[in-house]
């Protein structure tokens, strides 16, 4: 708590006016609340991560496709408050608000991010009612994106929108935790994702819902998971028509990370689906992610491939994303980073964080500052 030190003003904290009535009155309150707040063990978390960039968009037959840009980016910085208190018993009740917000333009919305309320038992684990983008998520492609928290330009293009329900954080969430089982648990998590599919208003709509499930191995300097996501009912596929037909997404994804102190290594394979009109589409996607730490110093390769597309089946529609990193650790929660990073698309694959045309590649070249707190 900050101390009140002389401004040369000459004021002082008396009640002699009633600005001075309001301070002292907001000086009491804090310190009445300063006991509860250690009881419920609130928290005050966040991370601001920014960079400039060069952005290139390249390979298109069309000229005016082709540019080259300078940007300012946000990397998914965020700012949250979360909260812990025990109810004796073994019973904790927790709760989260975490909500984006925007350094390069300002603003964004109020809980946009993981915000959940739950309870969680040291026998029987932890439930979370709320906004999440999901445990599935968590446990493989994130927890192998090493040099920038999967964030920004260089995040992962690859993902299976079945993984997160369509739509990235979804609402209307219950996620369930389990206990470790010796070095074993167990995640799931069920969405309800809007009131109904799009479709004619004489045929029966169908709730478009989301499940994920992972089982996670963590023992030492070693993670490993297997998941399945299922998002169903989030479109029609044939609007058109007098009848509909819905989607549904699946993804299984392994993956894991093995800390050897000298180089840390993460990697995953997917395997998903989509329903098409007529057909269904499938695509692999293997990722390896490594970093090797030197002192104050991170060295990133990462490199991902895809072999189609999920929204249509089409020949040569394949990419692959590389990125190389640097990350210098000026504390334990502030880096100084750069990165290149480049989607490269076949004739039909249609990847990339800056456009998503056909055959067009996406690079950018960064410098950027990273500080949690």
């Amino acid at each position: 708590m900050r101390t009140a030190r002389g401004t040369g003003s000459g004021l002082s904290l008396t009640a002699s006016n009633p600005w001075q009535r309001n301070l002292l009155g907001a000086a009491v309150a804090s310190a009445l609340a300063l006991p509860m707040l250690a009881q419920a063990q609130v928290q005050i978390y966040g991370r601001a991560n920014v960079s400039a960039e060069r952005v290139s968009v390249s390979g298109s037959p069309n000229p005016v496709d082709n540019e080259k840009t300078s940007q300012i980016v946000d990397n998914s910085s965020r700012v949250g408050v979360r909260g812990r208190e025990d109810l004796g018993g073994g019973l904790t009740g927790l709760f989260q608000i975490e909500s984006r917000t925007r350094l390069d333009s300002g603003g964004d919305t109020w809980a946009s991010r993981d915000s959940y309320v739950g309870l969680q038992s040291n026998a029987l684990g932890t439930i979370r009612l709320g906004r999440t983008i999901g445990p599935v998520y968590y446990a493989t492609y994130d927890y192998i994106s090493m040099h920038n928290h999967d964030t920004g330009n260089s995040s992962d293009a690859f993902i299976a929108p079945a993984t997160v329900g369509n739509a990235g954080f979804m609402n209307n969430t219950v996620w369930y935790s389990s206990p470790k089982f010796g070095s074993f648990s167990v995640d799931v998590a069920l969405s309800v994702l809007g009131e109904g599919s799009v479709g004619e208003p004489t045929v029966e709509r169908k709730q478009p819902r989301y499940i994920g499930l992972v089982g996670a191995f963590d023992q030492g300097p070693l993670h490993a998971a297997v998941s399945y996501a299922e998002t169903k009912n989030t479109s029609d596929l044939n609007p058109a028509a007098g009848t509909v037909k819905l989607s549904k997404d699946t993804a299984w994804t392994i993956g894991g990370l093995y800390d050897f102190k000298q180089v840390v290594v993460g990697a995953l394979y997917e395997k998903a689906t989509s329903t098409l009109l007529v057909d269904e589409a499938s695509r692999t996607y293997v990722r390896v992610a490594v970093m090797v730490p030197v002192d104050r110093h991170e060295f990133h390769v990462n490199v991902g491939r895809v072999n189609h597309r999920l929204d249509a089946k089409l020949n040569s529609d394949g990419a692959t994303q590389m990125t190389l990193g640097y990350n210098y650790n000026l504390s334990k929660r502030t880096k100084a980073y750069a990165f290149y990073t480049k989607v490269d698309n076949k004739t039909n694959g249609n990847y990339g964080f800056q456009t998503q045309l056909a055959g067009v590649d996406n690079s950018s070249v960064a410098v950027g500052v990273r500080h949690n707190f």
